[in-house]
């Protein structure tokens, strides 16, 4: 079934979800639907001689697939949507003057034709399109009578016609009007929710800097250099979450963070308190904002772990990479510092909380080097997968 609608009914050229991709979907199954259908009125107007019908048939089907083949790179759902719409028109007119022909065609393409209008083009031009409608099926029976033209339908049938297609016109306009009204309500209460959030995180940052400033302001009255590193490390780590929504309220987004962006302003904030070099290699990626919390901590844990304990001289780098390989995220923090010996027990809080962390994150799993440096490997899933 994904297959089907992604790669037979194109939804792939659209984003997920989205109404862009349904319409998309429903109008090449309105394609392919209507050239089978039409296919088999053609066979049938074969069989039976109709070769006026059996012609413009085949034309609208020709018409159909380059539609559907030229879709979307040269024609957009719009534009697709007007021309299978002239077509059919086209079509339904031909099947109601056209002597010879089955009769139940035209019945078939009333019915569809307002469902498909209304659907794809909106109220708007579906209203007029309807009344347009409505003022040929009177006009063709007065062409009748006046060029002498049998009409294929007698006239008690022809009001029982006009009379069902603008019920089910009007029943349409009521549901898609009440669509829209409803689309439009909760888009209007979509913004003010955006809003909101955008608010909340801006609050948490700047109540998140203020506990910042309290603790490095404490941190000065502090001459024990033990616990006023300690200060120093949940100030950081502090920080590392204020980024994060600093991020969120800043972009258009307040459940996802550019991945790059935030791991780069971690990195500069971290530079600017050591000597030795950071270096960055980052894709820019759009991640879920939970799971970019957990990295960003990881992410400030591992580096200040290596600035802290890494390097005996002056002389240090930092390599950070986080990459998509297929499925998969990974995220590397590498020093070129004295390392340690993994086999044992190493009970460092720093590590500790990479490894408590790691574990939220999507089937993650750790690798841990200590030769070289130290290497700090972690990979997980792209999404969570039930």
């Amino acid at each position: 079934m994904n297959f089907f609608e992604s790669e037979i009914l194109k939804g792939k050229y659209f984003a997920p979800k989205s109404r862009d991709r349904l319409r998309a979907t429903m109008v090449n199954l309105f394609i392919l639907a209507g050239a089978f259908v039409m296919l088999l009125y053609a066979y049938e107007n074969m069989v039976y001689g109709y070769y006026v019908m059996l012609s413009v048939e085949l034309f609208i089907i020709l018409v159909l697939l380059v539609a559907y083949l030229v879709f979307p790179h040269y024609l957009n759902i719009n534009h697709t949507s007007y021309m299978i719409l002239g077509a059919l028109t086209f079509l339904l007119s031909m099947s109601l003057i056209v002597p010879d022909q089955d009769p139940e065609l035209s019945l078939f393409w009333l019915a569809a034709l307002p469902i498909f209008v209304f659907f794809f083009l909106g109220v708007e031009k579906g209203i007029r399109w309807s009344t347009d409608m409505f003022i040929v099926l009177l006009f063709i029976p007065l062409v009748s009578y006046v060029t002498g033209i049998q009409f294929v339908y007698e006239w008690e049938l022809l009001s029982q016609i006009v009379l069902g297609y603008l019920v089910v016109s009007y029943m349409l306009y009521i549901i898609e009007s009440e669509r829209s009204s409803y689309e439009e309500r909760l888009n209007v209460a979509l913004e003010e929710n955006k809003i909101l959030f955008k608010e909340v995180h801006h609050r948490t940052k700047n109540n998140m800097q203020v506990v910042m400033g309290l603790l490095e302001s404490q941190s000065f009255k502090i001459d024990d250099p033990k616990y006023k590193k300690m200060f120093e490390t949940h100030v950081d780590r502090l920080k590392a979450m204020s980024l994060m929504h600093k991020n969120l309220y800043s972009n258009h987004s307040y459940e996802e963070v550019d991945i790059q962006e935030y791991l780069e302003e971690i990195a500069q904030s971290l530079q600017t308190y050591t000597e030795y070099h950071i270096h960055t290699d980052i894709d820019p990626i759009i991640i879920d904002m939970k799971i970019a919390m957990n990295i960003g901590l990881i992410f400030n844990e591992a580096v200040t772990n290596a600035i802290e304990h890494a390097f005996e001289g002056e002389e240090g780098e930092i390599d950070i990479s986080f990459k998509q390989i297929g499925e998969r995220y990974s995220l590397c923090i590498q020093d070129n510092g004295k390392g340690f010996d993994t086999s044992l027990t190493y009970k460092s809080l720093g590590l500790t909380l990479i490894k408590d962390l790691s574990v939220t994150l999507p089937h993650s799993t750790i690798e841990i080097e200590g030769k070289n440096g130290t290497k700090i490997q972690i990979y997980f899933d792209t999404e969570e997968h039930l």
